[in-house]
């Protein structure tokens, strides 16, 4: 009972605030690649707005919406590793889990390896991410981002 209460009231939330949030976002994504003999390195920088904070990892199943990125249309590229900057941690009542977050700026490194050389890597890394203001509590529902990988 306790759970369902909850739901209602972060989807009120919710409804609330995609009605009213229709000027800027509290998060701003820049990125920029850059090539090193087979490796081409994607550098995608969050810009997050004072009191608020993006959810990178849950430690569970339920819960906000974590970062994830989906490198599925980006052709000619393997994915090697995900550099993660250092997140903060806390235990949420809500949702009743461990959450990491991050505020302010961060920077995600994605290394890959280039699969053929003579052909050339295009497309795009979807990021989805969820982010929640730390004064209201009010949270924005998640979005999804496209980011060119260039060369």
């Amino acid at each position: 009972m306790n759970r369902s209460i909850t739901f209602i009231i972060l989807l009120l939330s919710f409804i609330s605030v995609s009605a009213q949030n229709t000027q800027n976002e509290p998060v701003e994504i820049e990125s920029k690649s850059t090539k090193s003999g087979d490796t081409l390195k994607l550098k995608i920088n969050f810009i997050v707005q004072d009191d608020w904070m993006v959810y990178d990892s849950l430690g569970g199943e339920q819960g906000p919406i974590p970062l994830s990125f989906n490198n599925e249309a980006v052709l000619n590229l393997k994915l090697i590793q995900i550099k993660k900057p250092k997140t903060k941690h806390k235990y949420d009542d809500i949702f009743e889990i461990d959450l990491w977050y991050f505020t302010n700026n961060v920077t995600y490194e994605l290394d890959f390896l280039i699969l053929d050389p003579s052909v050339p890597v295009s497309g795009t890394i979807l990021l989805e991410y969820m982010s929640c203001n730390l004064t209201s509590g009010v949270c924005l529902p998640p979005k999804l981002v496209e980011v060119p990988v260039t060369m």
